[in-house]
Parts: C-alpha cells; sequence; structure tokens
C-alpha cells in the first residue's frame, strides 16, 4: 500500500515545497487545491497525484478522504488568507469568512480523514501565523481565526494521542501568492525583510524539511508543538 500525504493548499509556496520534500522521501503526496490548470503544471514537475477540491465544500472534503481512507498517513492543511483592516472598518462578515477558511476547513477536513489517520497512526500538521504570539496592528481578523488554529492544535493533539500526532507551524510573512500585494513594493518589502534577525522573507523552502519530518513516520514522540519558522522574529530583539 501507497502511503499517502494529503496536502491542502498543495499549490500554495508552502504546501508545494512540502510536496517536493516528501516525495523526496519516499511518500507519496496528494496536492489539493481549487484550481486545477495549477494542480496539473505543478503535479507532473515532481510526480505526485492531485484532486480538485474546494475546502469549503463538505462533499468534495469527503470524496477525496474516502479515496485515500486506507492509505492516509499525513495530513496538511496549508490552506490560508490574509485580511488585513482596522478593526473600526471591519464586517463580521470579515471574521466569519476568515474562520470559516482558516479553521473551520481545517476542522472538516481533519473530521473527514480521521478514521484512516488512526488507522495508520498518522500525522496531522496546521498552520498558523506569527501575528497570534505577536501582536501587530491591523491584523485582528486572521490573528482570531489563526489562534484558534493553535488552539485547536492542542486540544486535538490530546484528544487524538496516543494514535494521532498534531502539530502547528506559526510562519512570519512568506513568498506567495497571498502576500504578493504587500511584497510588490520594493521599499516596504526591504523594510520587512529587516525586521527579522535574520533579514529576509520566508519563502517554500523553508518548511520542507521540517513539515515532512512531522508528517512522516520518522515523527514518532511529537504532538501538540507551535514551532515558529519566523527568521526569528517572535523571540529575538537585536537592534535598539
Amino acid at each position: 500500500m501507497s502511503k499517502k500525504i494529503l496536502i491542502f493548499g498543495g499549490t500554495g509556496s508552502i504546501g508545494f515545497s512540502i510536496a517536493k520534500k516528501i516525495t523526496e522521501e519516499g511518500y507519496s503526496a496528494v496536492i489539493i487545491s481549487r484550481n486545477k490548470e495549477e494542480l496539473i503544471e505543478k503535479s507532473s514537475k515532481i510526480g505526485c497525484e492531485y484532486e480538485v477540491c474546494d475546502v469549503l465544500k463538505n462533499e468534495q472534503i469527503e470524496d477525496i478522504s474516502k479515496k485515500y481512507n486506507d492509505s492516509v498517513i499525513g495530513l496538511a492543511y496549508c490552506v490560508g488568507s490574509i485580511n488585513l483592516k482596522p478593526i473600526k472598518i471591519s464586517k463580521d462578515d470579515d471574521f466569519i469568512e476568515s474562520f470559516k477558511l482558516n479553521t473551520l476547513g481545517a476542522i472538516n477536513v481533519i473530521k473527514s480523514n480521521l478514521n484512516g489517520l488512526t488507522k495508520n497512526n498518522g500525522s496531522i500538521l496546521l498552520f498558523s501565523t506569527i501575528a497570534v504570539q505577536q501582536g501587530f496592528t491591523n491584523h485582528s481578523i486572521v490573528s482570531s481565526s489563526k489562534g484558534a488554529v493553535e488552539g485547536l492544535t492542542l486540544s486535538l493533539a490530546a484528544e487524538f494521542a496516543p494514535k494521532i500526532r498534531v502539530n502547528c507551524i506559526a510562519p512570519s510573512l512568506t513568498d506567495s501568492k497571498m502576500s504578493q500585494k504587500m511584497l510588490s513594493n520594493d521599499t516596504i518589502r526591504k523594510a520587512i525583510e529587516n525586521m527579522h534577525p535574520i533579514p529576509k522573507i520566508g519563502e517554500g523552502n523553508d518548511f520542507g524539511d521540517l513539515s515532512s519530518f512531522l508528517l512522516s513516520e520518522k515523527n514518532n514522540w511529537i504532538t501538540g508543538q507551535i514551532f515558529h519558522i519566523d527568521g526569528g522574529r517572535s523571540t529575538l530583539r537585536i537592534k535598539a
């Protein structure tokens, strides 16, 4: 039986980096997203399977879980959104839509694949943001939903032990489709880079090694952890 690791958001910079790394490690990646053309292009680059799925549509999630129930050993939820605005101009729908995509989507994906992951002693990897631990202006919408993801990580790690390991990575700003608008200005990009003790913007490849380890069978004693891949920004202050 081929051991499958499902990567929701697998065409994004982080998700695809994970797919490349776990393929190199001898596992079978299944990249999952809404864009079929992008899935075909990226899956052909590394020779992996793909599935078209909108994580807001539970019937599509269920179809995928049924297909891979016997073989799934890992699940990464790399789907996310960045909605930045002052709270005084935010609407209820801003928070609701962010929660649906970032948090409820992860919950429904996990629930649908729970039988297979339990049977195969699998691993789940979720993604948060540095903004949960650090107070950033105009981040209340994304911080609320991603903060829920960190709480979910700890709760499910306890609930699923010892059968399933559950961990989370909290990145700083990473070069991706979501962040292109923010990073297109060179002056702003350089200023953000210099906010990090290691002065650069994150890249997808910064996440592949740790993610693939946490998702693989090599990880047999790490669960309930929030890992910060952020150039030291969440913990270090090197400038006055």
